[in-house]
């Protein structure tokens, strides 16, 4: 008799409170296999980096293209040169890079920078409530190309 009646017999659960990277890697292929079954899958990685004249890191943007969407996974910018346009900077590049690219919309998340990123055209989708305590995770979206026109409405020449 299974001891844990929840979980199928000749099946075992365990918890990892540290899955290694290979762990996490090879389910994400399992998954993009069985999408592949009816969707295919392909994802394209790219990072955007801000350097001073000394090659120090001042801001930088890695984003994921796939399905005809960019998601913007992470947005820095140094303390320094934030309110300067950097950030701005980063997001037009990342948005003109992903519609020439085949994007026709772009999406992201964040509990800190709201006000940010719709005042660049980016509109919450779905909020997620104390995650963290006590602060509200935004979701939010921009169209980046008209799909049946094909017509480029990414951020401008920044």
């Amino acid at each position: 008799m299974n001891p844990r009646p929840d979980v199928p017999d000749g099946l075992r659960l365990t918890v990892d409170t540290d899955p290694p990277a290979a762990f996490r890697a090879g389910l994400g292929q399992a998954i993009n296999q069985f999408h592949a079954e009816s969707v295919p899958f392909h994802a394209s990685r790219f990072a955007l980096r801000l350097e001073d004249r000394d090659g120090t890191l001042m801001g930088g943007l890695s984003g994921v293209m796939s399905w005809g969407w960019l998601f913007v996974d992470a947005v820095w910018v140094h303390p320094g040169l934030r309110g300067q346009g950097a950030g701005r900077t980063l997001m037009a590049h990342a948005e003109r890079h992903a519609a020439a690219a085949g994007c026709h919309s772009a999406w992201l998340d964040t509990f800190q920078a709201r006000g940010f990123y719709e005042a660049i055209g980016y509109r919450v989708f779905g909020t997620l409530e104390d995650y963290p305590a006590g602060q509200t995770r935004f979701f939010l979206r921009k169209r980046l190309r008209d799909t049946a026109s094909g017509t480029d409405q990414a951020a401008p020449r920044a």
